[in-house]
């Protein structure tokens, strides 16, 4: 496997993955190590150790016959059409065809997201409440290579901001999206606006899992020592 990200248990007993570096969703059988590739995407961009094909979320109903079987997933892509690179980040939503092994019908769910070379986050997860949750990195900012770079992790949208739909806010998060993108109706009010931010302040988190209470948690990244994990609570800062 080529610098496999995410890791998950589907309901048709394989475990699905992502290659962040070849840009695939393989399924692989456990049982035999047989794998199948059930996409390659073609608009990922990756070049460092933080950026590519990143988190994945299979839907509850995947393979029930309620005629929901999608796959969401995160990757980095280039936003800018010339020679430069604008690494931006977006959340796909993608039919898995169980007769053909493969997903298919792409769609947008959020987009143009900020992404960076360093500390891109990117765990995908849909909690028992049908909401998908994402982690967003703070790009490395004030770290190495990025020194300069401000740090947003603190950073709030305006509503002018969000009618633009300017998301560069949205560093240093963990996001709370509707499964089409929108944002939630009972999503926490931070700074006097409702966005798609359910948390802040983070520096790295790379791992989201939910307990059998519905307790969200997610492990960050320390510079060396110093990780984390932290029990996500609405609208807090940490």
């Amino acid at each position: 496997l080529a610098n496999p990200w995410e890791v998950t248990w589907g309901p048709d007993q394989h475990l699905w993955i992502t290659e962040r570096t070849a840009f695939r969703v393989t399924r692989v059988n456990p049982v035999d190590g047989s794998r199948t590739v059930a996409l390659t995407l073609d608009d990922v961009y990756s070049s460092v150790v933080q950026d590519g094909l990143l988190g994945l979320a299979l839907h509850p109903d995947l393979l029930t016959g309620r005629g929901r079987d999608y796959v969401y997933l995160a990757y980095t892509y280039d936003a800018d059409p010339g020679a430069g690179v604008t690494r931006r980040l977006r959340v796909g939503r993608y039919t898995y065809d169980s007769a053909g092994e493969t997903l298919g019908s792409p769609q947008v769910v959020l987009d143009n997201l900020p992404a960076h070379d360093d500390h891109g986050g990117g765990r995908l997860i849909i909690g028992p409440d049908g909401k998908l949750y994402l982690s967003r990195g703070d790009q490395g900012s004030n770290f190495l290579a990025n020194y300069c770079n401000p740090v947003r992790a603190q950073d709030l949208p305006t509503a002018a901001a969000l009618a633009a739909r300017d998301w560069s806010s949205y560093q240093g998060k963990i996001l709370r999206l509707d499964l089409d993108g929108a944002i939630p109706a009972d999503n926490p009010v931070s700074n006097g606006v409702r966005s798609h931010i359910y948390s802040y302040g983070f520096r790295n988190p790379q791992g989201l899992s939910f307990a059998a209470t519905g307790r969200l948690y997610a492990s960050e990244h320390g510079p060396s020592t110093d990780d984390e994990v932290d029990l996500i609570e609405a609208g807090k800062n940490y």
